[in-house]
Formats: C-alpha cells, sequence, structure tokens
C-alpha cells in the first residue's frame, strides 16, 4: 500500500483496541509485517517494544519473531538490522551535492539534524537550491534531504525507544552487532559474564573514549551493554557527567541522571517496601504514565479495582 497507507494503518491500530476491535488491529499489525516499507517493520517493531494493549503487542512480537525466524536470526538481530542508516556513514555524516555548493548534514548525540555548509558553518536548515545551483542535481538533493529527515522522524523515535528498553531489560550486543551508530552521548559497558569490567563512550570520528578521555581498543570478544547508572560509583558518574558537560552532549535518553533507589539494611529483610506508603498520586495520570514505560495493569478485581502493575521484558510467551 505504499508509505500512505502505512500511516493510515498504524493509526487504526492505535484506535480499534481503544474501541473493542483489537483483533483487528491484530490483523493490522501482520499486515503492516509484510509490507515492503522499511518503515512499516520500524513501526511493528516498537509496538512489540511498548504499546498500550497486551493483545496487539503480543501479536506484533510473534509477527517479529516469524520474521527472524525466517532469516534464521534472534527478534533483538532483526530489530537491529532494520534500522535504516539513511545514507550516513559511520560518522554519521551524509553529503548533499547541489553542483555549485555542497552540504555536510549530521545527526548530533540527540538524535537531531545539524547542518553545514562547506566552511563549515552551521546553518539553521538546509538552503533551498538557488540560481547559482545546478538545477537538477540541486533539487533532487534537496527532496532527498526532505525525504531523509521525515524518516528519521521515525527512526530516531523507534532508536530513543528501543535504547531505554536496552537500559532497563540489560540487553547485551556482541562487538560485530552493537548499533554503533546511534551510540554517541551514552555510556557503554563491556561485560564479562554480565560483570561490567569497564566503561566507555563512542566518539564522532569512531573511536572510543575512557572515563580518563583515553583512547580505547575493543577486545574483538567484547560483550557490549549500555550502563545503568546503578552499576557506577558516584565518583564515576560525576566523573562521565563532568565528560559531557564538557563536550555540551545532552543524552538522548535519560542514562546518568536517571534515579536510582537503593535497599537500605533495615529494608533488606523485609518482603515489601514501605518508604513510599502515604504518597498520594493521580490515579489517571499515574496509569498513564506507567502504561508510557510498558507497564500493564494487574487482574481487576471486585469494583472495577486492580492491585499490581507488571512488565515483562524478554520473549513473549504464547
Amino acid at each position: 500500500g505504499g508509505d500512505l497507507m502505512v500511516k493510515k494503518l498504524y493509526r487504526q491500530i492505535q484506535e480499534w483496541p481503544a474501541n473493542a476491535r483489537g483483533a483487528m488491529a491484530c490483523e493490522a499489525v501482520n499486515a503492516l509485517a509484510l509490507s515492503p516499507v522499511l518503515e512499516a517493520l520500524l513501526k511493528v517493531d516498537g509496538i512489540a517494544s511498548k504499546f498500550k494493549f497486551r493483545q496487539v503487542k503480543a501479536a506484533a512480537a510473534k509477527a517479529l519473531e516469524f520474521a527472524a525466524g525466517q532469516l534464521g536470526i534472534t527478534r533483538e538481530e532483526l530489530s537491529d538490522r532494520i534500522v535504516p542508516d539513511l545514507g550516513f556513514n559511520e560518522r554519521m555524516e551524509r553529503v548533499f551535492d547541489y553542483g555549485a555548493r555542497s552540504f555536510t548534514v549530521s545527526i548530533t548525540p540527540e538524535l537531531e539534524i545539524q547542518v553545514r555548509d562547506q566552511e563549515g558553518r552551521k546553518l539553521k536548515n538546509m538552503p533551498a537550491p538557488g540560481k547559482r545551483d545546478e538545477e537538477d542535481k540541486a533539487a533532487r538533493a534537496y527532496e532527498e534531504f526532505k525525504a531523509m529527515k521525515k524518516q528519521l522522524k521515525t527512526v530516531a523515535a523507534s532508536q530513543k525507544q528501543r535504547l531505554e528498553l536496552a537500559l532497563s531489560s540489560g540487553r547485551m550486543w556482541k562487538k560485530e552487532d552493537w548499533m554503533h551508530p546511534f551510540a554517541i552521548g551514552l555510556i557503554w559497558g563491556i561485560y564479562k559474564e554480565e560483570t561490567l569490567t569497564g566503561s566507555f563512550r563512542y566518539m564522532e570520528d569512531g573511536s572510543f573514549n575512557t572515563v580518563d578521555e583515553e583512547e580505547l581498543e575493543l577486545p574483538e570478544d567484547a560483550v557490549i551493554g549500555l550502563i545503568h547508572p546503578i552499576e557506577l560509583s558516584k565518583e564515576e558518574r560525576d566523573a562521565w557527567k563532568e565528560q559531557l558537560e564538557d563536550y555540551e552532549i545532552i543524552q538522548p535518553v535519560e542514562q546518568l541522571d536517571r534515579t536510582v533507589y537503593l535497599i537500605s539494611e533495615e529494608e533488606a529483610g523485609q518482603k515489601a517496601v514501605e518508604r513510599f506508603e502515604g504518597v498520594i498520586l493521580n490515579d489517571l495520570s499515574l496509569i498513564g504514565k506507567m502504561q508510557a514505560l510498558g507497564w500493564y495493569t494487574g487482574s481487576v478485581q471486585d469494583a472495577g479495582c486492580f492491585f499490581t502493575f507488571y512488565r515483562a521484558d524478554g520473549k513473549v510467551l504464547p
């Protein structure tokens, strides 16, 4: 159906379950998964990672599992493969040639677009073709830029969601499978048997930097994961924060500034944490925020009440 149908179908998938048409939404998810339009599979991946309605989320996960099985790879590997590079090189740069002049577009650590002219000056946006440019070449480059910019919104939203999920679920990558083109601005860890052995940052020039700003050579057998701040000491967190501030980098997802709660000695032997008991919250606001983070409400009890939220990270069971 093309790009237009993908957008229409995705909008309906969001609306149907709310109107007791979950089964129809599930079939629509399967249709999206069959589309040759890359954005369609990205949207299915997003639904499988986080969606308000469990039935539809499970259908998306099942569709991705089937597609991954056909390719002989895991679902996580499929999710990595479907992320388009949008024509950018390893340094996340792409040149648009107008003939008489050219412009370099780069993706910032915040996953936003930055445009520079041939002299390296920052521009607010890509300029429209002018009289001195080669008409056909410039027009084609300008249209390619607009198409890329539009697609980047979908890719950036998908990547931020996947990074958030990787941070909270502790996902690991082998070095050759690691998604480093979108890794700038985040702090990564090298793990051995799920134990953190070192941390680093991926630099704009493709190199790796330690917390002491020394260049790092990643081992060929490195297992890489997105570091959760609970794994770092206060001194390490502060050192990484200082380095990001020095480079004026804003993280694309909340990582180092994420609030960490530690169990106290008194709580260690208890079956429940009661330090937040008595805090009053708006119920609808709480439900909305929890669902936005991929949590679901537990089974409904008498009088329409429920008492639990839960989230399943990993493979969805049938």
